[in-house]
């Protein structure tokens, strides 16, 4: 066969394969999904030059953050006239228009650059030729809520004046007024007033007069409480083999229930503390436990119960100590332990019969169709301390292990976190660390007593537990599953999406993208509209969201929730 016979086959294979393998790449890739920030406009000031322009002053901000957006574009327009503004880099603008003395109408927009959404246009009607005022507003934090005071400058001098307070959530386009208060004068904002403790923002408007502008001035706040544990002990004398129950509730200083607070029972015999077991209260700020008395022990317990509601405006706190007695355990019967050797033997016996699974042989396979499916992800995503399973030597020996070791990992992807903070904290001492590439860690020759853990990583929600030192292994090879940031967005908003679907069951069936399509397609509320939008920049950003939105999520998640009852 001549030489050049086989080479239009050859090349006829190659651009067959590779014709192949870019329709193989067009099919499996993956949709690229955008998400923008959202952002804000503010105007400041709009007060007549000398020179017989009006010069007018605003602000460009990231709506979830309030941070400055430096290097965009404003569009200014005051008439027939109208100017683009560059912000610096507090996302300040500047524009100078010719106008009239008389009232004017002045129109701000923000189409939108690269990753940043158009923002909301502003309009305001305004007369140059008043006087322009600048509010400021003050906020000292004390015990019962915050102490609020208010100045005013107009034409950059002091001028007392009288304005209306106003509080909301971050995020809310309505706030609540609270009352008329004079500038100069001081006014205790209480977390009553402002609708518990958290993040708040507080405004002091001036609705203008004959020879001065309207204007308001904002600030942010977050509003601090303690927290009160209640415990109680069902039988404060129990058997050995009887069960140690407990219940009890969490509530802030105003009495409120505090949700989702990770609560702790503990044990105390005046030389050791132990941990008992972990949960978490529930919608009512109640919680139970209940504990088998024999993981306890014999003797006289201190026990108590320590809560941490797990974030930054609510501090933890622990119950009263109750004493329970337990009682040293009964002999068994010679009866039952030859019952237990007969009930051993056969369930052996049961044992490696069902290991060798004869009925298979007997069993027809079932065909493709009826292979069981994969059931959707609906559960909520849940974090927290996975202990080790000791060996049989080491649980028959006294405590004695002195370290801490384990892997951080990311609980919906199963994949380790690298860079994750892990920080033990005991009276003074304190040991931290980041985990390597694998996401592992290890934590030598710690000193006995009852240590506290928090476990963080940037987007992830931070885990608190306890650790008990010396222990018997359990604390070897542990596990701390953290969840992410955006997940738990998605687990609150799944409250006031849900009745949105088709059939409550789509939501474990459903991807979160399609999810969120199908609600925007409804044409939903409007707390509900910006409540997606929230939750759609949050889950679908590639920037990871700080673990203090969580706040934000779930106060818009409950007026979206308001809203739809009203409707």
């Amino acid at each position: 066969m001549p030489r050049g016979a086989i080479t239009y086959p050859v090349r006829w294979l190659a651009v067959l394969m590779l014709v192949v393998a870019v329709g193989a790449g067009v099919v499996r890739a993956a949709p690229q999904v955008e998400i923008k920030a959202h952002t804000r406009l503010t105007l400041e000031r709009v007060r007549l030059t000398s020179d017989r322009q009006v010069e007018v002053i605003g602000q460009l901000t990231d709506k979830l953050t309030s941070d400055g957006l430096a290097n965009q574009y404003v569009r200014v327009r005051i008439g027939d006239e109208e100017v683009r503004a560059r912000t610096d880099a507090d996302g300040k603008f500047r524009a100078r228009l010719t106008a009239g003395s008389a009232p004017q109408e002045v129109h701000l927009a923000f189409p939108g650059a690269g990753n940043l959404d158009g923002a909301a246009p502003v309009s305001l009607v305004t007369d140059p030729s008043k006087a322009p005022v600048v509010l400021t507003v003050r906020a000292e934090m004390v015990p019962d809520g915050a102490r609020i005071s208010v100045s005013a400058t107009v034409d950059d001098n002091p001028t007392p004046l009288t304005v209306v307070l106003s509080v909301g959530a971050p995020g809310d386009e309505e706030m609540k007024a609270i009352k008329p208060v004079d500038t100069g004068t001081t006014f205790v904002l209480t977390r009553a007033m402002a609708g518990g403790p958290g993040p708040k923002r507080v405004r002091a408007s001036f609705a203008g007069d004959g020879d001065k502008q309207a204007a308001h001035g904002e600030v942010t706040i977050e509003l601090s409480s303690a927290t009160r544990t209640t415990m109680d002990v069902a039988d404060t004398s129990l058997a050995y083999e009887d069960n140690l129950l407990v219940r009890g509730t969490v509530v802030d200083d105003d009495g409120s229930p505090v949700r989702r607070a990770a609560v702790t029972l503990m044990a105390n015999d005046n030389t050791t503390t132990r941990r008992l077991a972990q949960g978490a209260t529930t919608e009512d700020g109640t919680y139970a436990f209940k504990v088998e008395a024999e993981i306890v022990g014999q003797g006289t317990w201190g026990i108590f119960v320590q809560s941490d509601p797990g974030v930054s405006y609510m501090r933890p706190s622990h119950s009263d100590p109750a004493h329970v007695k337990i009682a040293a355990p009964q002999p068994v019967p010679v009866s039952y332990t030859i019952a237990a050797f007969v009930a051993t033997a056969l369930a052996a016996g049961g044992f490696f019969t069902a290991r060798a699974k004869p009925w298979r042989r007997l069993r027809r396979p079932a065909p493709p169709a009826d292979a069981p499916e994969h059931e959707g992800d609906g559960a909520e995503a849940d974090g927290g301390l996975v202990v080790a399973k000791p060996g049989l030597v080491s649980t028959l020996r006294r405590p004695h292990d002195e370290g801490f070791s384990g892997v951080v990992r990311d609980t919906v992807r199963g994949r380790p976190v690298e860079g994750a903070v892990v920080r033990l904290t005991l009276d003074a001492d304190t040991h931290e660390l980041a985990t390597s590439a694998d996401g592992s860690f290890a934590i030598e020759r710690l000193a006995v007593g009852e240590w506290r853990a928090e476990v963080g990583a940037p987007g992830h929600l931070t885990e608190k537990f306890a650790v008990s030192i010396p222990h018997r292994g359990e604390l070897r090879g542990v596990r701390v599953d953290l969840v992410p940031v955006r997940e738990r967005v998605f687990q609150l908003y799944r409250r006031a999406a849900e009745p949105a679907l088709p059939e409550p069951r789509l939501w474990g069936v459903w991807s979160p993208r399609q999810i969120i399509d199908h609600v925007k397609a409804k044409r939903p509320s409007p707390a509900l509209a910006d409540l997606t939008d929230f939750v759609e920049e949050i889950y679908f950003s590639p920037r990871l969201a700080p673990e203090t939105v969580l706040g934000d999520a779930s106060e818009r998640v409950d007026r979206a929730i308001r809203e739809r009852a009203r409707v």
